[in-house]
């Protein structure tokens, strides 16, 4: 099944353009046509994900939660050693 989107740049665009998608195979399917309106197909966001983490180990750090986390760790190793039958 092929698939064939007819995409125009929406400068072309005027109030009265219309676009038409049709489904090549079956000429009685086509999408109604609308105005002024085209299919979306990608987006790009702009991220920095590097940056993202960054921000927040540094919210991690400042707001003292990485004292609780080493709190934890040390408190869950002793009880491992308390409670391990040997």
């Amino acid at each position: 099944m092929n698939l064939e989107l007819r995409l125009l740049n929406m400068a072309e665009f005027t109030p009265s353009a219309t676009v038409v998608e049709t489904i090549a195979g079956f000429p009685g399917l086509a999408a109604a046509p609308q105005q002024g309106t085209a299919t979306v197909l990608a987006q790009q966001f702009d991220q920095d994900v590097v940056g993202d983490l960054g921000n927040a180990l540094n919210t991690f750090v400042q707001s003292g939660q990485i004292w609780a986390l080493l709190v934890g760790f040390v408190l869950g190793y002793l009880l491992r050693g308390v409670t391990t039958y040997k």
